[in-house]
């Protein structure tokens, strides 16, 4: 669905430009513009114009297969400035390391967008069970320790609509099960400081997730600015023949809380220039 808002310095134009672009993942690499129409519900013809002007500016490029498209550099540089501008690549990545070794597990920081949450660090200890999940891997607010973690986070008030847009979103049979996941993650983030995926999302993984407390953020949301309100979460998975959810629980969790908590300045000494160094809205 594409992306609307009412606000005067709202640019419809420039947002389904970006719904275009969000539709290209890891798993759907090419796309043609009948496929684009369907996952943005915009109109082929106008498709056919965002996709122009995007391979003109660089940011897809002709496929392997006529009519079909992929990212272009233009993305990937954009990418790369993003994930180096909020310092999370160096300042996060030896604090997961050395979690990743210590238990012999994979540790991902996941930042949300809209109803996915999108990997933006990962790292793996020596030897694990490996699965297809690296920087830029998108997982599902719902079924993921990534994405219950960041909902169980929110207040009623923020989680709300939310969940009411992801309803949309998910078959009417699944829903049921789903809203109960969510239900008991928020009762397990608020007794134990953790979220549990216990074979789920990967039969042979076992894991958790915890919030990552953003400084000068409050409850809702609501910070100095625009981005402020960054929502990130950490997960942490391995076998399940080596970590059951006493483990987890006993061991894993508390040193997860430990790094959430390491990371949050980190991720906020980076995320905005000093006071002194910015400029005013015009």
């Amino acid at each position: 669905m594409p992306t609307e808002a009412k606000h005067p310095l709202f640019v419809t134009a420039l947002a389904r430009g970006l719904d275009v672009l969000r539709c290209f993942t890891p798993e759907r690499p090419e796309l043609g513009g009948t496929e684009i129409a369907r996952l943005t519900g915009l109109p082929q013809s106008t498709v056919w114009r965002l996709c122009y002007t995007l391979q003109q500016q660089g940011c897809l490029v002709p496929g392997a297969a006529p009519e079909r498209l992929r990212v272009g550099p233009g993305v990937l540089l954009l990418g790369h400035a993003a994930a180096t501008q909020v310092g999370l690549v160096e300042s996060a990545l030896p604090l997961m390391k050395a979690l990743a070794d210590e238990f012999q597990v994979s540790v991902s920081l996941g930042q949300r967008d809209r109803q996915v949450m999108v990997i933006v660090q990962r790292a793996e200890a020596a030897g694990i069970l490996r699965v297809n999940l690296h920087v830029g891997s998108s997982l599902p607010l719902l079924t993921s320790s990534l994405g219950r973690a960041c909902l169980a986070a929110m207040n009623e008030e923020e989680r709300r609509p939310l969940l009411s847009a992801l309803k949309k979103a998910t078959p009417a049979a699944d829903w049921p099960d789903a809203e109960a996941e969510v239900a008991q993650a928020v009762a397990d983030l608020a007794r134990h400081g953790c979220v549990f995926n216990l074979g789920k999302s990967h039969r042979e993984i076992n894991a958790i997730g915890v919030p990552v407390p953003t400084p000068g953020v409050n409850s809702s949301g609501a910070g100095a600015g625009a981005g402020a309100s960054r929502q990130l979460a950490l997960t942490c998975g391995g076998a399940r023949s080596l970590l059951s959810r006493e483990l987890l629980l006993r061991k894993v969790a508390p040193r997860l809380i430990e790094l959430a908590a390491s990371i949050a300045p980190l991720i906020d000494a980076a995320r905005e220039p000093a006071a002194s160094q910015r400029r005013p809205a015009r």
